[in-house]
């Protein structure tokens, strides 16, 4: 379908996966469930930034998709910077556990903005 709509969808399968591996940390402490929760969490990661590339490459006026392109990028790999150092905080603070829940927020939050921006 319409990457507008794949979007969503996308978003909030990352954010139904990514809760995984904080389920499997909090109920179990096994490391072998939680590597599994883990595999099948990033399984959302590649749709979702294909599509996300792929509104970029639609949106972006024509001759400025270099542009476009290098802003997405540099925004995914600050967004990366940023929850790298939440993750981190989270650890040292909180408990390896609750650090899970950093990505769920973050997915979570993602799929808000998707949901009440704008279309078109």
């Amino acid at each position: 379908g319409p990457a507008d709509r794949r979007l969503r969808w996308c978003v909030a399968a990352m954010t139904a996966l990514m809760t995984l591996p904080l389920l499997a940390a909090t109920l179990t402490g096994s490391l072998v469930l939680l590597s599994g929760a883990l595999l099948v969490a990033g399984t959302a990661t590649a749709p979702t930034m294909v599509t996300n590339m792929t509104l970029v490459q639609q949106r972006t006026p024509e001759g400025r998709l270099n542009e476009g392109m290098t802003l997405a990028v540099t925004g995914l790999l600050g967004g990366i910077g940023c929850g790298s150092a939440a993750g981190g905080w989270a650890v040292e603070h909180l408990s390896p556990t609750a650090a899970y829940g950093v990505p769920v927020t973050a997915a979570a939050v993602a799929l808000l903005i998707s949901l009440v921006r704008r279309t078109g």
